[in-house]
């Protein structure tokens, strides 16, 4: 039996775009960003990034996770921040 073949119009205006839950648990740091308009300085010139990949003892692992948990974010932003306070730009 052959299916009905049903034609839907556009999207309604206003109604928030579906979100693929694995791919934002996975890359929701990339996804928010992207959601945000970049401020004129930063859509002027953006900085490359590199990644820098460091071991440590786990139980230093631990102390920043739990702070990173404590604080509502990432280890990443945590250690960003903390990295950019002691290393980055005087003004």
């Amino acid at each position: 039996m052959p299916g009905k073949k049903v034609s839907f119009g556009r999207k309604p205006s206003g109604v928030e775009k579906t979100v693929d839950v694995e791919e934002w648990v996975t890359n929701r740091e990339a996804l928010v960003e992207a959601e945000q308009p970049p401020s004129s300085a930063e859509a002027a010139k953006p900085e490359n990034i590199k990644r820098l990949t460091l071991d440590i003892p786990e139980s230093l692992h631990k102390a920043i996770k739990l702070k990173a948990t404590n604080e509502g974010v990432t280890m990443v932003e945590l250690l960003r921040e903390l990295l950019e306070e002691h290393y980055g730009s005087k003004s």
